[in-house]
């Protein structure tokens, strides 16, 4: 008996396209970690930063130091969200941009709704979710601006695409020049070094999104990463070069990831000064 030969054509195409289609899948979730790792680690690292300096603040002080940065830095998370509120058209039913509650720790909040039929606002539940990081961080760069014009002019040249180097380098690039303009030993007496301090103090404490907020975020994951995986994926599909889309994903997520990369560093360098100074006071309270 004869067997047909479908079974074997079928397994043969089978096997085709997985040879053809199984590298560029490789491809797509290489370079989506690529362009999210970052950016996880950045948002990881300043949570931490946050957490440690609100925590060693509220043991020398209590809960009311929480009130020294809040004024400033709940506004700024505050209409962070907001903002990405009215990019993806969701309805802002309610809004308190610094109204501190003890007894639920809660400093300021956004209450939104949004169509749930409606893919373009659950796709922006992310954004809304994690806007906190991104306002922080360009208030953050503006504060260096003002201050420090001449350290923000060094760390801009510094994440060009004229500047040599790849994207680690150009990092530490930018933290040395930014710590060698302001942590300098003549700044220590001067009024302009400690009020910047202490605006970054302010924003850098209340910059990272809140427990609600990532379970916001969490309900647009989903469409994001469908989106970003179906348009890497039908990218390689064209033929488009694997190293051209890293150069171009790097190039457009370059400014993004420098601001962050430049919130880390000043975020680091408060954290730093308040337990300097602190570590000479006695723990009156338990933090949080």
């Amino acid at each position: 008996m004869i067997e047909p030969a479908y079974p074997i054509a079928s397994q043969a195409f089978a096997a085709c396209l997985v040879g053809a289609v199984g590298p560029i899948l490789i491809e797509t979730f290489k370079l989506l970690f690529i362009l999210l790792a970052p950016f996880v680690a950045f948002a990881m690292v300043i949570h931490w930063l946050e957490r440690i300096t609100e925590g060693r603040l509220a043991e020398r002080f209590g809960w009311k130091s929480v009130l020294w940065t809040g004024w400033l830095g709940t506004p700024i998370h505050e209409l962070s969200h907001a903002f990405m509120c009215w990019v993806f058209r969701h309805k802002i039913k309610e809004i308190a941009l610094f109204e501190p509650d003890q007894k639920s720790g809660r400093l300021g909040y956004v209450v939104h709704t949004f169509d749930t039929r409606n893919r373009f606002q659950r796709f922006g539940n992310f954004f809304i979710g994690i806007a906190p990081l991104i306002g922080g961080s360009i208030a953050l760069a503006l504060l260096l601006w003002m201050f420090y014009p001449e350290a923000a002019r060094s760390a801009l040249e510094l994440t060009g695409a004229d500047a040599e180097g790849d994207a680690i380098e150009k990092s530490i690039g930018i933290a040395t020049t930014i710590f060698g303009s302001v942590i300098h030993f003549q700044n220590f007496f001067t009024a302009r070094f400690w009020v910047f301090i202490y605006l970054v103090l302010c924003v850098g404490t209340h910059m990272a999104p809140s427990p609600s907020d990532y379970e916001g975020a969490w309900n647009g994951v989903f469409i994001v990463g469908t989106v970003l995986i179906a348009g890497v994926f039908l990218l390689a599909l064209a033929g488009v070069d694997a190293d051209r889309m890293v150069n171009t994903m790097v190039g457009t997520m370059g400014p993004l990831f420098a601001i962050l990369g430049l919130a880390v560093v000043l975020c680091s360098i408060a954290a730093v000064i308040v337990y300097a100074i602190t570590g000479f006071l006695p723990q009156k309270y338990q933090s949080r």
